[in-house]
């Protein structure tokens, strides 16, 4: 049924324009057109060869394309003007014009998405809190999509979702969304169709979906039996998860004590300083536990003990020193690390802390994960928690899914850099 507005909006459209509209659908029987007054009267359907091919198939049809001379209809998809190049019906003359729309994926505006951030989560499309066979979620999901989108994009996200709930992990998708779109449909309906593949490819019964993504480390639960399984998922190569979210998920998911002693882990003890300490304070920390060549190095420079090397005691060093100097006695600081600092970092006269902090950052992810008792204790710790991470990359022709227990994935630190001011990172990386 038209709304009331859609109504008003067809009654001042004269005869000529809407006989237009009928004669193009009558033309083209094939092409699914979607029913939309929003902004003026208009014709909206998708089409996704090339401009050169679509105009010239219209022309055909005695249809010229021309540019839209108003404001855009639609701010996700191109308005142009069609023409009647010549009397197509009695009531069709010449030079009669309908704007038309086209709503294909693959024709998005320049700098638009489709998707919105977060537009595609479970949460925003009525999964949260809800326990749900593969049946029930592709029925929810796709009610939602259809309410949200045009019906061709809303099918192809569909689609995607049934082709998830097959067997194999290279699924053939063969879609039209833009690259853009596409690293939203990974990491956001991703979770979805994640969901949908353990399931149906990993011997569970149903999934319950956390509310309102409470549990930071979990996307989702896999049941079996009664039981109930976590699952990360991620898109792409894998992702970074704080070290606040592990913590969290080996204290949920730990075996008992009297088993599994983890008091002792050398990994839990760099978790530990990393959630205690801002980002400035954790890497002297950090260098002092590893007990590194570089913090030793520093402490003769400054003429202190390495226990006493910290952030009040090196911002005295550096901000009592004039730059030059600073510049020529930090020097075997940073040939022990390697690092060459450009010239704009060594006259920045605003910040001097960051000539000492700066290099201890970028070293400090490369020593955890170059030691091998660290790598072996973050597999002892991993092994208290049965969590398995799904990795979902959606491309314009297939659905890629792996999936890896978090014990048996590969796990690295890494660090964004002084300029983003965040603390150590974590990252689980699927190998198989």
């Amino acid at each position: 049924m038209h709304s009331f507005k859609t109504y008003l909006n067809e009654a001042k459209v004269d005869k000529s324009t809407r006989e237009f509209k009928a004669y193009i659908r009558r033309s083209f029987p094939m092409v699914k057109f979607t029913n939309s007054s929003r902004g003026a009267f208009h014709v909206r359907f998708p089409v996704t060869d090339s401009e050169a091919n679509h105009r010239k198939l219209l022309k055909k049809y005695g249809i010229e394309v021309r540019e839209y001379p108003l404001t855009p209809i639609s701010d996700k998809f191109p308005t142009v003007l069609l023409v009647a190049t010549k009397q197509l019906s009695p009531s069709i003359p010449r030079g009669s014009t309908i704007p038309w729309v086209n709503n294909a994926p693959s024709a998005s505006v320049k700098g638009a998405q489709l998707f919105g951030n977060k537009d595609l989560t479970p949460d925003n499309l009525g999964l949260a809190g809800k326990t749900l066979t593969v049946p029930n979620i592709i029925q929810t999901v796709g009610a939602k999509l259809r309410g949200m989108y045009d019906p061709a994009t809303a099918k192809q996200l569909t689609d995607m979702m049934w082709r998830s709930a097959g067997s194999g992990d290279n699924i053939r998708n063969e879609n039209n969304f833009a690259v853009k779109d596409l690293a939203k449909v990974s990491a956001d309906f991703g979770e979805i169709l994640a969901a949908i593949w353990t399931v149906s490819n990993l011997r569970f019964k149903e999934v319950h979906f956390p509310k309102a993504s409470n549990e930071r480390l979990i996307d989702f639960y896999a049941i079996r039996f009664g039981i109930k399984y976590p699952i990360s998922v991620k898109s792409g190569g894998g992702g970074k998860v704080t070290i606040q979210n592990i913590i969290d998920a080996i204290n949920r998911r730990a075996k008992s004590a009297d088993r599994n002693d983890m008091t002792n882990e050398p990994s839990l003890a760099i978790f530990k300083i990393v959630n205690e300490y801002p980002m400035k304070e954790q890497m002297f920390e950090l260098h002092k536990y590893m007990d590194t060549e570089p913090v030793r190095i520093l402490a003769r420079i400054m003429g202190v003990r390495v226990p006493n090397v910290n952030l009040d005691t090196v911002l005295n060093f550096v901000d009592n020193m004039p730059r030059e100097d600073l510049i020529r006695v930090l020097e075997p600081f940073w040939r022990s690390m390697n690092t060459t600092l450009t010239d704009r970092i060594k006259n920045d006269e605003g910040d001097a802390l960051r000539l000492v902090l700066s290099p201890l950052g970028e070293n400090i992810w490369k020593v955890l994960n170059a030691d091998k008792d660290i790598q072996d204790s973050l597999t002892r710790v991993a092994r208290q928690v049965t969590l398995i991470q799904v990795n979902v990359n959606v491309s314009k022709v297939a659905i890629k899914i792996k999936h890896n227990y978090f014990k048996d994935a590969e796990f690295q630190f890494g660090w964004a850099g002084y300029a983003a001011k965040n603390k150590l990172g974590f990252k689980m990386k699927v190998t198989n």
